[in-house]
């Protein structure tokens, strides 16, 4: 099988983190969910702390998994009809959530969720929000989040919310 090599973005309470992390041929939502390593192995990997800008390069790098508070690949998506789909407008099953991280961070991100996500028992780890807006703190301040900004989705962690609700 040969393993893809894609553009992605995390993002922790500390650093925005840009590489490339080997997933296979699976996409990185399905990946995620099925790690069960509590390190993710990056490439190409550049660290940029937001409050400072200050960046830092490595050829490979590590990544706690547990620190992610949420995650985007960067696709060409002529070639992938699954991705492609993502990146589609969706019928009503999406709902308007607001979702909340836990301390210390201060940022939350509004977007549209699938309806069984904001189910309590729902069984992933990471689920897909789309059209997602970062807001709280100085996110619109901050030019180390500009690539956190205009994402089609974002992959987020339930584990690093604190609450999280639906709009009517």
């Amino acid at each position: 099988m040969e393993v893809s090599l894609v553009n992605h973005l995390f993002m922790t309470a500390r650093f925005v983190v840009k590489g490339t992390v080997r997933t296979g041929e699976l996409r990185l939502s399905s990946w995620l969910n099925a790690q069960r390593r509590p390190w993710l192995q990056i490439e190409q990997a550049t660290f940029v702390d937001p409050l400072t800008g200050e960046q830092v390069a490595a050829r490979r790098a590590s990544l706690r998994l547990a620190d992610v508070l949420f995650a985007h690949e960067f696709v060409a998506l002529q070639g992938d009809p699954v991705r492609r789909r993502l990146a589609e407008e969706q019928p009503a099953d999406f709902r308007m959530a607001s979702c909340w991280f836990r301390a210390p961070v201060r940022f939350e991100l509004l977007g549209r969720v699938r309806r069984e996500v904001l189910d309590p028992v729902a069984a992933d780890d990471f689920f897909v929000m789309r059209d997602p807006l970062l807001r709280g703190g100085d996110a619109r301040d901050l030019a180390a989040l500009a690539p956190c900004r205009n994402l089609s989705y974002a992959i987020v962690q339930r584990a690093q919310l604190h609450g999280f609700f639906e709009y009517e």
